[in-house]
């Protein structure tokens, strides 16, 4: 039996870390089907020099406008672009769309740092993803009344900074049991941004730190007037969902009737 003397708290700290690891790892498995037709490539950005992952449906037609996901990865190592990539490209090749999945600075949520690194961080985050979608508007046909935008986990800071900001290019925004901080997006969007669908969830086992954030998002969004906002639960702890995610945003398709995606009959009852 361990023995400890003296103060006990630094041990504490560091088991508590460990412990926020271990539930955080157990929960970063990609279980997603693997099996697509097309290669998902590191593309790299020529004016910024970062990196993003691509994948382009086998379906995608440039005669016809393509809807494009984009998925927020949360702390590295533990979740990266590339392990988004994986979770959401079998999605991305039945909905005939395009999948962008970038390299973050700011979805670091173990450790975020304070407001003035953070906005930092996610602005230029911000610029990097609107200069692909610059680039992406001139290789493909793309649908720009169904661009969507999702995160996991620390990828919430970028999520509702960039979601939030630009109302007028993406169709309905997706945290999926993401971070959420007040103090980077209060007063950074316009007033149409309270149009926006918007969808969080987090697991009913999920980490605590996941839930409070999550149900804060919830909170200030209703206190600040969004119009259509949706708070849900998922059975178990911090484990991908992207198959909620895609049923939410076919339920704000923008052209043409809904169609029920065949990954998820229903989305899960709200709390």
């Amino acid at each position: 039996m361990l023995k400890m003397s003296g103060n006990s708290e630094p041990m504490t700290k560091i088991a508590t870390i460990l412990f926020l690891f271990t539930s955080v790892l157990a929960g970063c498995a990609v279980t997603q089907e693997q099996n697509v037709p097309n290669p998902a490539p590191l593309i790299k950005e020529p004016i910024t020099g970062r990196t993003y992952k691509l994948y382009v449906s086998s379906r995608y037609n440039r005669s016809r406008p393509a809807p494009v996901i984009i998925s927020l990865h949360g702390t590295a190592p533990w979740d990266t672009a590339d392990r988004q990539a994986m979770e959401w490209k079998k999605i991305a090749e039945d909905q005939g769309a395009i999948l962008v999945c970038p390299t973050l600075l700011s979805s670091g949520g173990m450790f975020p740092p304070g407001d003035t690194q953070l906005h930092k961080l996610l602005l230029q985050d911000e610029l990097f993803l609107l200069t692909i979608l610059g680039q992406l508007h001139f290789k493909f046909n793309i649908d720009r009344r169904n661009i969507f935008l999702t995160s996991w986990s620390g990828g919430g800071f970028p999520l509702w900074f960039i979601g939030l900001r630009h109302p007028d290019i993406f169709s309905a925004i997706c945290a999926r049991q993401s971070n959420f901080r007040r103090s980077t997006v209060d007063g950074w969007y316009p007033d149409a941004a309270r149009q926006m669908p918007v969808l969080i969830f987090y697991g009913s086992s999920d980490l605590a730190p996941i839930v409070n954030q999550s149900k804060n998002a919830y909170g200030y969004l209703t206190e600040k007037g969004f119009q259509s906002v949706t708070i849900t639960t998922t059975p178990g702890g911090h484990v991908r969902h992207p198959e909620i995610a895609i049923e939410f945003f076919l339920r704000h398709w923008q052209r043409g009737p809904y169609r029920p995606s065949i990954l998820s009959p229903h989305l899960p009852d709200g709390t």
